[in-house]
């Protein structure tokens, strides 16, 4: 299976639209980590939305990544 995100944008402030490198379209609810751990730093909604995909996962201009299998694995598909 391809995890690697091709695509990815905040749709909200705690929502992520993803595109995934094998044609998976989906949407990620990080409502459950932000505020944990390194997450705590997009509790700022202005830091979450600068979500983006650097061909792999997603990143933030923090250096914040998460796990693309965890994205691909627990997204809810659109």
């Amino acid at each position: 299976m391809h995890y690697s995100v091709k695509y990815a944008c905040a749709r909200s402030d705690t929502l992520l639209y993803l595109e995934f490198e094998d044609g998976k379209k989906g949407v990620y609810d990080m409502s459950p980590v932000i505020g944990e751990g390194v997450f705590a730093r997009l509790e700022d909604p202005e830091m979450f939305r600068q979500a983006s995909s650097d061909g792999f996962t997603v990143t933030w201009p923090c250096g914040l990544d998460i796990a693309p299998e965890e994205l691909c694995e627990n997204c809810v598909s659109v």
